[in-house]
């Protein structure tokens, strides 16, 4: 999972990146920083089954600028990697700050940014449609209409300064957008960049609207990776932060761009594979291997508590714990799943 990281100047982009990687203020950013998403469920299956290979999905970030804001020059850098990403960080600058809707301002003008250039987008699309239905049937006219009648409500949802993420789409609608890769049609997660007093003092809820969210010193984080471990849990306690806040972080973007997962349990490797929520069976079979979603019979699931409890596959299977799901099974989180396929 790509995931695009935007902010204002000074927001604090290149720290929040180089905390998560360990990195000291000097060190050079890679061009995509890989962070493995090392779910804690994983190590507690491979502790009852008596092996460590581990294997965790993991989340991409690439930096991206934004050159102008300013409602007379409007210009994204890196638009073709924005629209490529799966879902949108945004880094604000949440320190040295007297007035907190300052917060809300900075993200309302990056959002802004976005809604511009999506309107832009749409419009383009709009005007090749038009374009296209020269030649064409009847019929094929009318379903050009229709496509073009759903982009127009969707300029208007813009035009009212409202992201297309809370657009609310009829059934099957959805599905006429892909491939158009409208930015704002993605998941957006709001990192406050915090200082130690604010951590210590404030609330996610008091700072932002946006649910998806998370206060993060990264500035400290950075600093604290260069200790010993001794050394940052000690300074970490002295200041009441959490010794997994950096987990923690993680673990709520993950959830924040509408991630669960699954996980596999063989005698080699314990694995997490990354689904969306709401996912079936069938498609969590095809993350695995396109071989086994075509030859499915069924998925036989444990649910994690479940095996937690009861300490094996065996164990479940004689308690009756291990139920028998065919395709259409909307995989929860955390399931631990065996396909069986032809």
């Amino acid at each position: 999972m790509n995931i695009a990281v935007l902010g204002l100047p000074q927001s604090g982009k290149s720290t929040f990146l180089k905390s998560l990687l360990s990195l000291s203020d000097n060190d050079t950013l890679p061009e995509y920083c890989n962070i493995k998403v090392e779910d804690n469920r994983l190590k507690q299956v491979g502790k009852l089954l008596g092996h460590d290979k581990l294997t965790y999905p993991e989340i991409s970030f690439t930096e991206l600028d934004i050159l102008t804001l300013n409602s007379k020059n409007t210009e994204l850098k890196g638009i073709d990697s924005l629209q490529k990403s799966y879902g949108i960080l945004l880094v604000i600058k949440c320190f040295e700050i007297e007035n907190y809707s300052i917060i809300t301002s900075d993200i309302n003008q990056i959002i802004t940014e976005l809604i511009v250039s999506d309107t832009i987008i749409i419009e383009n699309i709009i005007e090749r449609r038009l374009k296209s239905s020269k030649g064409k049937t009847k019929q094929e006219i009318e379903v050009v209409n229709t496509e073009i009648e759903l982009l127009n409500s969707l300029k208007n949802h813009l035009e009212n300064g409202s992201a297309l993420n809370s657009y609310i789409f009829k059934e099957g609608e959805l599905k006429k957008l892909t491939g158009y890769n409208l930015i704002t049609l993605k998941p957006i997660f709001v990192l406050l960049n915090s200082d130690t007093e604010l951590i210590e003092n404030e609330s996610n809820e008091n700072l932002t609207d946006y649910s998806s969210n998370f206060l993060y010193p990264s500035k400290l984080e950075m600093e604290l990776s260069e200790l010993t471990e001794i050394e940052s849990n000690e300074f970490r306690e002295s200041l009441n932060i959490d010794a997994n806040l950096k987990y923690n972080l993680i673990k709520a973007l993950f959830e924040g761009m509408g991630k669960i997962i699954f996980i596999t349990a063989g005698d080699q490797e314990i694995r997490a594979w990354e689904i969306e929520k709401g996912d079936t069976a069938l498609i969590s079979a095809s993350k695995i291997h396109s071989d086994i979603s075509n030859g499915f019979i069924r998925a036989e699931v444990i649910e994690f508590d479940t095996f937690l409890k009861l300490g094996s596959w065996n164990e479940c299977k004689k308690e009756g714990k291990v139920k028998g799901n065919g395709k259409e099974y909307v995989v929860n989180d955390g399931d631990i799943i065996n396909f069986l396929h032809s």
